[in-house]
């Protein structure tokens, strides 16, 4: 498991909204393109759109699926799209732990325990932040 500094977490936050903001709206596009199917299959018409929208669905949710990877790629913990939590492994006074961010955060304040969850969090103590 890779281990962050807080520095090192901290420079992923810019990287970290703008794939928020990309899985925001291509969820929104794919809940679109979703409902849009459901009703062309409800009317029984138009085959040749309901096979093209479900193409398009089927690259969004790859598109989103991408997105989200590419978080974990960088050896953090995706706790959730909505709202978009990240996590990113850390020592803690010898103990492995777990930097909070959500997105909106300008930086990295918060930590848990690798068991707990949002709900949980603690503020990180004044020692580790810049002063």
């Amino acid at each position: 498991m890779k281990h962050f500094t807080l520095e090192s977490a901290e420079a992923l936050v810019p990287e970290l909204e703008r794939v928020a903001t990309a899985a925001e709206e291509t969820k929104a596009k794919a809940e679109a393109k979703a409902k849009a199917i459901g009703k062309l299959e409800e009317s029984g018409r138009d085959f040749a759109q309901l096979a093209i929208d479900r193409s398009q669905l089927e690259f969004l949710s790859r598109s989103l699926e991408d997105l989200l990877r590419s978080v974990e790629k960088k050896g953090t913990v995706l706790k959730g799209i909505d709202p978009f939590l990240v996590d990113f492994p850390f020592v803690l006074d010898g103990k492995t732990v777990y930097l909070c961010w959500t997105r909106g955060e300008k930086s990295i304040r918060h930590y848990h325990a690798m068991e707990e969850g949002f709900a949980q969090r603690k503020e990180l103590p004044k020692k580790l932040l810049p002063r």
